[in-house]
């Protein structure tokens, strides 16, 4: 367990500086390290494939929504946790594009660079009793 925690804390520092590269800040820059923190708990937890630490990321009433195949789909925590598994780990790479905060709200948009296409996320945080969470992510597919 003490190898996976290392390469775990590695991966993760080695993927939050990669996605921080170029990223444009607008608004409260004083709260970008705390709303960088809760997003980096989504994007570590996507390349572990590990759903407990993307539940970090996010509120329990947050939702998942956007078009796939031409459909609108929403997706409710705990069926959007579903769909990570350390079985599976991420083979992915991403980018956070923009973090924007004002008070107690936040947007970060990200790429999720999947080869061929990629994902692009539209995360809207809010901070609530000091923690910031994922509300609401938008998503879209876009070939590349």
């Amino acid at each position: 367990m003490q190898t996976f925690t290392r390469i775990s804390i590695i991966l993760f520092l080695f993927f939050s500086a990669n996605s921080l590269a170029d990223t444009h800040y607008a608004g409260d820059k004083s709260q970008a390290a705390a709303v960088e923190k809760a997003v980096n708990y989504y994007l570590e937890g996507s390349l572990l494939g590990d759903p407990k630490v993307v539940a970090k990321a996010f509120h329990p009433d947050a939702k998942v929504q956007g078009i796939l195949k031409g459909e609108h789909k929403v997706f409710d925590l705990k069926t959007f946790l579903g769909f990570f598994s350390t079985d599976k780990p991420g083979k992915h790479s991403v980018h956070i594009i923009s973090v924007d905060i004002e008070e107690s709200a936040a947007s970060v948009r990200a790429e999720w660079d999947m080869g061929t296409w990629k994902y692009v996320d539209y995360l809207s945080l809010l901070k609530n009793k000091g923690e910031w969470k994922i509300v609401n992510k938008i998503f879209t597919v876009v070939q590349k």
